[in-house]
């Protein structure tokens, strides 16, 4: 199972998410509860983040139901497994720094590439979402099996990225991470995306990537403040995982990280990028550089760090909708796949074109 349709008001796509993927669901939670604390888990559903889900993006928190009751697991597991960035900052667990973002705009149009780096336990969960909501844009999202996503695209033309910036403060009354990404990517222009971004109390300290064919938009956001860090006429886009422009500091965090070496390792990515990234102009080009083992941009496992590259994804703007590409896996060893717009029939989990 690759790809999954997600259709109709939010507890009708969670159900049908929760039943395609129950056995894939059951088996991510199963990891998940091995490498996490149960004390966080816990915590992370009793929490404000459910109320901000529910009074900002109401639908999401329905979707979440949804997941549960189909794939017969706790909700309260779901809500927690759906907070995961907020697991990482706000309980201090995990801190793994990953992710690297590219948006070019160049002769052959727009595209945002990002590689998506998670805790190894993750791996063999990953799902592209085919979400068909009852109002607002469609959307392709990479996810992982019972996540409501991580990055994704809409057919009005608006695509999203992330990176964590695990030196912000943070908020566990804020908005996740999750519902921040699924929340753009329900607006029908990039402008309202950045809008949606802007008005957000956020819940962890995150950059968010905004773009469609005209360009794109970067913001640096924390607890407290949301921060231009690439303005919309940037023709290039660069992130990794420490903030650019945003000064809102959590000192603890900062002398953590700093200590394991997790920024030295986002600036090395970053330096990459500004010396490669120039050079890429199609998405041929981008799957070179997000396979790539020297800096390292693709991560496996290393000493202490459990991080690996989850999937990649690279959304070209050249067409309306978009063309998506997803990798499932290490982009350096697995295939990427083209999920396309349209399924056989409503309903359907279907297999994507691999190129």
């Amino acid at each position: 199972m690759t790809v999954i349709e997600c259709v109709g008001n939010g507890r009708a796509r969670g159900r049908s998410h929760g039943e395609q993927a129950r056995k894939l669901i059951q088996a991510a939670l199963a990891r998940w509860r091995e490498g996490t604390s149960a004390r966080s888990r816990e915590h992370l559903s009793a929490n404000g983040l459910l109320a901000a889900v529910e009074a900002s993006v109401p639908d999401l928190a329905e979707e979440m139901r949804g997941i549960a009751e189909a794939a017969a697991v706790p909700f309260t597991e779901i809500l927690a497994y759906n907070f995961m960035d907020e697991q990482w900052w706000v309980h201090r667990e995990h801190l793994e720094l990953g992710c690297s973002v590219v948006g070019q705009t160049g002769t052959e149009g727009v595209f945002l590439a990002q590689n998506m780096d998670l805790p190894d336990f993750m791996d063999e969960s990953q799902v592209v979402l085919r979400i068909r909501p009852d109002d607002g844009p469609s959307a392709l999202v990479l996810s992982s099996a019972g996540m409501i996503g991580l990055t994704g695209v809409n057919d009005a033309g608006v695509g999203i990225s992330v990176n964590a910036l695990g030196m912000l403060h943070h908020n566990d009354a804020g908005l996740p991470v999750a519902a921040v990404i699924r929340g753009a990517l329900a607006q029908p222009s990039r402008q309202l995306a950045v809008d949606f971004l802007h008005r957000s109390s956020h819940a962890s300290g995150q950059h968010y990537a905004v773009a469609d064919a005209c360009g794109f938009h970067g913001v640096e956001c924390s607890a407290s403040e949301v921060v231009v860090s690439c303005p919309a006429d940037s023709p290039l886009l660069l992130h990794t995982n420490h903030p650019l422009s945003n000064n809102d500091i959590d000192a603890d965090a900062e002398r953590e990280l700093a200590g394991e070496g997790r920024f030295t390792d986002s600036r090395l990515r970053l330096e990459f990028l500004k010396s490669n990234a120039p050079h890429v102009r199609d998405g041929a080009a981008a799957r070179r550089l997000l396979a790539d083992r020297s800096t390292p941009l693709c991560v496996t496992p290393r000493q202490g760090r459990r991080t690996q590259t989850f999937g990649a994804v690279i959304f070209e703007f050249t067409t309306t909708p978009p063309t998506a590409h997803f990798c499932l896996g290490l982009p350096d060893r697995k295939p990427w796949i083209e999920p396309g717009w349209h399924s056989a029939r409503s309903g359907a989990v279907v297999q994507p074109r691999f190129r």
